[in-house]
């Protein structure tokens, strides 16, 4: 790809993440990659080609941002979006008399769900600023309705609150902030481990169209929020749930 220009999607190697790389390096752009684990964001790579730089780095962490953001000035690239898909669920909740456990757990969630996509936009902040650069963070339905105990719907509420005002900052610069907080999505790491094929229907039919979601439907949207009529829709929380949770 002869433009410098790059979309920085984090956990890009799994689900959601991976959905998005794949659908915007199909529509020509170039894709920076990154994610905690190199094994899949290598096999991401031998799918996509030239269109894709990978980095595994931990972007809840300085560190990790400031290495995408070295990375993508050293190969001369520039960044012109950031899809967050960054996040998941903390180990454990801990007993309510465990308050050490419960503290470790918020923390742990806030450092992966939160940080992960704070940390990286801030590190990325002036080339999208330059750029009129797009954001979309994704978030998930349990913040709109609970997450039935422990951080997690939490951590993704937090979310929205700042994407407003990132919304507001980037729309100086004529860009846009958004965040997406999809539905039930089980072909996603996220769910590894916790479905039975009961549940997994249960959770289907709890929706008004009768199915569950995948990662490609949410990349589509999230595709066009990035695209060329997308430029006008900024600070919204958007939910592609199969109406689990209808419009507030």
């Amino acid at each position: 790809m002869n433009s410098p220009a790059t979309v920085v999607i984090s956990g890009a190697g799994t689900g959601i993440g991976r959905a998005v790389a794949r659908r915007m390096a199909a529509e020509g752009l170039h894709v920076t990659a990154v994610g905690r684990r190199r094994e899949p964001l290598e096999r991401l790579a031998d799918q996509l080609g030239q269109n894709v730089d990978v980095i595994a780095a931990d972007v809840g962490t300085e560190m990790g941002a400031v290495t995408v953001a070295s990375h993508i000035v050293s190969v001369g690239r520039s960044c012109v979006a950031v899809v967050n898909a960054a996040g998941g669920l903390s180990a454990g909740g801990g007993s309510p008399d465990d308050l050490e456990k419960i503290r470790r757990t918020w923390q742990e969630s806030f450092e992966s769900n939160v940080l992960t996509a704070v940390l990286l936009v801030e590190a990325l902040r002036e080339m999208l600023e330059l750029n009129s650069g797009r954001v979309v963070l994704i978030s998930s339905v349990a913040a709109l309705r609970g997450s039935g105990g422990g951080p997690y719907g939490a951590m993704k509420a937090a979310l929205h609150s700042w994407v407003y005002d990132l919304a507001r900052e980037l729309g100086a610069h004529g860009g846009t902030a958004n965040a997406v907080a999809p539905g039930f999505v089980p072909d996603t790491e996220f769910w590894t481990g916790r479905l039975t094929e009961e549940s997994r229907r249960q959770r289907a039919g709890q929706t008004l169209v009768g199915r569950e979601g995948n990662p490609e439907e949410i990349a589509s949207l999230i595709a066009w929020l990035l695209g060329p009529d997308g430029g006008w829709v900024t600070g919204q929380i958007l939910s592609p749930n199969g109406g689990v949770v209808l419009g507030r």
